[in-house]
């Protein structure tokens, strides 16, 4: 019997760490924004359509013909923050959809990860690797951290392109995107409406 409790500890302790249990973290805030809130575009520069939120490691314009339907025909745009150039949001009638900020250093990688592992209940899926160019010494160094549920994206990651042998960089710049499907999807059914 004893035996039967450790081994169904250890099966229980390793299944939870295989496995990231995440919860719906609820609407976040971003440097002060908020998916689903609407923005002042006079603050924002346009910076082009783009017809999909832009993940990290999601949609391209390679595969834009492989989007949802629910995409089609809207006017979607990106929008940069004039005097931020790290902030990029994506709006639908001036309805903030997707938030992406670049050039975040380390300090605020770090605090907004220990509120992500709060809010969404676990620490997020980590995933690094190597990508070697055709033709090409260089080698991108790539670090990911990923919370997802069915309703949620969040991606906190960078990119470093070096030679092999040069020095690993000391100042580390993150990236985040961040689309909620729940948020987003009311966003589009209010506009679709009107």
């Amino acid at each position: 019997m004893k035996k039967t409790v450790i081994l169904l500890l250890i099966l229980t302790s390793f299944l939870m760490a295989c496995g990231q249990g995440y919860k719906y973290p609820g609407q976040l805030e971003i440097r002060g924004y908020r998916i689903g809130n609407k923005v002042d575009t006079s603050l924002f520069t346009k910076q082009g359509n783009l017809y999909f939120p832009n993940y990290l490691d999601g949609w391209t314009m390679n595969n834009v013909d492989k989007l949802p339907k629910k995409y089609k025909g809207l006017p979607i745009g990106i929008w940069q923050l004039k005097n931020d150039s790290a902030i990029v949001l994506t709006l639908l009638n001036n309805v903030i959809m997707n938030i992406t900020v670049s050039h975040m250093n380390e300090e605020e990688k770090e605090k907004l990860s220990k509120i992500l592992v709060q809010k969404f209940g676990a620490d997020g899926q980590q995933k690094s690797y190597q990508e070697t160019h055709p033709l090409q010494s260089w080698i991108t160094y790539w670090n990911l951290k990923t919370w997802e549920t069915k309703d949620v994206i969040f991606q906190i990651g960078n990119s470093d392109m070096r030679k092999p042998n040069d020095p690993v960089p000391n100042d580390t710049r993150w990236n985040l995107a961040y689309s909620d499907f729940i948020l987003e999807n009311k966003i589009i059914n209010e506009y679709n409406k009107k």
